[in-house]
């Protein structure tokens, strides 16, 4: 009678709330979309915001993507990266291939039909930076559907911010997106030259936190090796702080990764790179393996190769550590669990490379970039952007929404 009654209980009645949650936070976020329904309140835990960020924070199992941004639709598209580590032969990455929904700015703003596509920014803890013309940033989340629209056009008005945006034109468009933990706040980092008063220069931050812009204080300098770049300035939000590179094809310049601790927000620091860097362009900043590189082509007598320098450990200028890749055009997107390079190179597509140079793998149909204009490398989140009111609009809170982004990333 009592193995009867045994039976019958749930999981809940045979374990202390604790542990259940300690056991999801242990689960990958494609697995908690399957369980939520569960009970409810396994539900309502997992749609709990704290549950979000202790999960972001503390997982074992993290999911990391590659999306990719189309030239001309809303057809988004997705590679789980952690599961292209894994593959063992060559057409394994097709069954990682998702459909992200469109960015809701899409029906949200009635934008120039010549340009409704989007240009990623950046990512930070699951979100993703997008511009869209003329005027807008979008800081969406394509695995809960969570997004804030942005307007800018009270700069974009006295600048020529959506030209040097659209085409990464002029070197008076700096841009970041980042976290700064110490408020729990998202920031978009964003500087820029007032063509109506003698090209004055502005560095504004719009927080999502209180949902307006604002100015730093006058002491936030932003170098003039940043300004005098001749190109929009990408970024790398990394070890809570946004980086950039200003080496922009200017060879006698001196390569410097600029600083900006989204804490602090008390100016820049600068990380040098090795000295060898300086003399090729163009040059990349990204984050490999947990650790902030660096990557170029480099033209020698003999063969063309791709060069890649990884900082192993941050701010450390003698760990600096380079590695050649046998290409003319290798863009490395993630290192496998192996150490191997994962990115793409001359043909459409994508291949793994081993430390020593040598080809492992290609991966084609599933990794084709024919046809989209850019792409971001991010990691998985439940989490929501904070609390101004409108998170009912923004469909964050919604369960539903959530569950069915979850079911597209299986």
């Amino acid at each position: 009678m009592e193995q009867n009654n045994n039976s019958s209980k749930s999981i809940n009645d045979m374990l202390p709330p604790e542990l259940i949650t300690q056991i999801l936070l242990r689960l990958s976020v494609k697995h908690l979309g399957r369980v939520k329904s569960v009970s409810k309140f396994w539900n309502n835990l997992i749609s709990n915001p704290n549950f979000a960020k202790s999960h972001f924070e503390l997982s074992l199992a993290p999911t990391h993507r590659c999306i990719f941004i189309p030239e001309v639709t809303t057809d988004h598209r997705s590679i789980d990266l952690d599961a292209l580590s894994h593959a063992t032969y060559a057409d394994a990455a097709a069954a990682t291939i998702t459909k992200i929904p469109p960015s809701p700015a899409a029906a949200d703003i009635d934008s120039d039909p010549d340009y409704d596509d989007h240009i990623v920014l950046g990512s930070c803890r699951g979100f993703i930076a997008l511009y869209q013309y003329p005027h807008f940033f979008v800081i969406w989340n394509p695995l809960t559907g969570s997004h804030r629209i942005i307007s800018c056009h009270h700069i974009a008005k006295i600048s020529d911010m959506a030209t040097n945006c659209y085409y990464s034109f002029g070197g008076e468009l700096l841009f970041g997106f980042g976290y700064d933990t110490t408020r729990d706040d998202y920031l978009i980092v964003l500087a820029w030259n007032d063509e109506k008063k003698n090209q004055e220069g502005h560095f504004d931050f719009f927080s999502l936190r209180s949902n307006s812009w604002s100015s730093f204080k006058e002491d936030v300098i932003i170098p003039d090796q940043l300004k005098r770049r001749k190109k929009w300035a990408p970024s790398v939000f990394f070890n809570g702080a946004i980086h950039w590179l200003n080496h922009d094809g200017d060879y006698d310049a001196i390569v410097t990764i600029f600083v900006f601790d989204t804490n602090k927000r008390k100016g820049f620091l600068e990380i040098p790179v090795p000295e060898q860097v300086g003399r090729y362009y163009p040059c990349h900043l990204t984050v490999l393996g947990g650790c902030l590189a660096l990557y170029y082509e480099k033209d020698d007598d003999d063969y063309d190769k791709s060069v890649i320098w990884v900082m192993k450990e941050y701010n450390v200028q003698s760990s600096w550590t380079s590695y050649e890749i046998p290409s003319s055009y290798f863009e490395p997107v993630c290192l496998s669990e192996d150490g191997d390079f994962i990115g793409f190179d001359e043909s459409p597509g994508m291949s793994k490379y081993n430390v020593r140079g040598e080809k492992l793998m290609r991966f084609d149909r599933s990794c084709n970039q024919i046809g989209y204009v850019s792409y971001t490398v991010y990691t998985e989140s439940l989490l929501m952007l904070p609390n101004d009111g409108s998170e009912e609009k923004e469909g964050s809170s919604s369960v539903k929404g959530t569950e069915e982004s979850t079911n597209l990333a299986t």
